[in-house]
């Protein structure tokens, strides 16, 4: 957990480190595909063409070192919810033809969401007592979070694996002293 939270800070950094560089290459009147070579295939007079070839080389190994990163991240995070399954977490159970009525956003590292095993693009069908013809437009949502603070609340969301749909159940917690924002640690949005 602690060498993926490490990760995100690099990969903050880099992209940091990249938006500088390239508005430096717009204060030169240039992007990453400007021409340095006029009509005739000699250097443009009007360009610092060594500046501009030095901030592209710089700009192509930020980005190849960010790939790197999220090559890391992302073996970090399946190392991370494969012992979250081996903790037992349960398995994906083939999808009932419930429909799905909201879909989760981001999920941040070491929220109730996060530890119930809810991941980004999982779509909800079922979260306590609300589904896809009850919800009120998330509104109960907010109202089965809020009266079950530090207590478990069903839910069935619907995750693609293996390229099939399937309902997984979890249990989820919400609680308010987790270190981050909110009960739940997701944005959960209307589909």
């Amino acid at each position: 957990m602690e060498r993926a939270q490490s990760l995100m800070k690099e990969i903050a950094a880099l992209e940091n480190e990249i938006r500088t560089l390239e508005s430096d290459l717009k204060g030169m009147n240039a992007t990453r595909e400007t021409s340095l070579v006029d009509a005739e295939g000699f250097p443009r007079a009007d360009i610092d063409v060594a500046g501009i070839r030095e901030i592209r080389r710089s700009l192509i190994c930020k980005q190849n070192d960010l790939k790197a990163l999220m090559s890391q991240i992302e073996q970090s995070l399946i190392s991370l919810h494969q012992g979250a399954q081996d903790k037992g977490v349960p398995e994906p159970k083939p999808a009932t033809m419930r429909r799905p009525f909201a879909r989760i956003g981001k999920v941040e590292i070491n929220s109730p969401a996060s530890e119930a095993g809810l991941l980004a693009g999982d779509k909800v069908v079922a979260y306590g007592q609300a589904n896809a013809g009850n919800h009120n437009k998330l509104r109960l949502l907010v109202e089965e979070t809020s009266s079950n603070i530090d207590k478990p609340i069903d839910v069935v969301v619907e995750r693609v694996v293996d390229g099939q749909p399937q309902a997984v159940e979890l249990k989820l917690i919400p609680r308010r002293k987790w270190g981050g924002d909110g009960l739940l640690g997701c944005f959960i949005l209307p589909l």
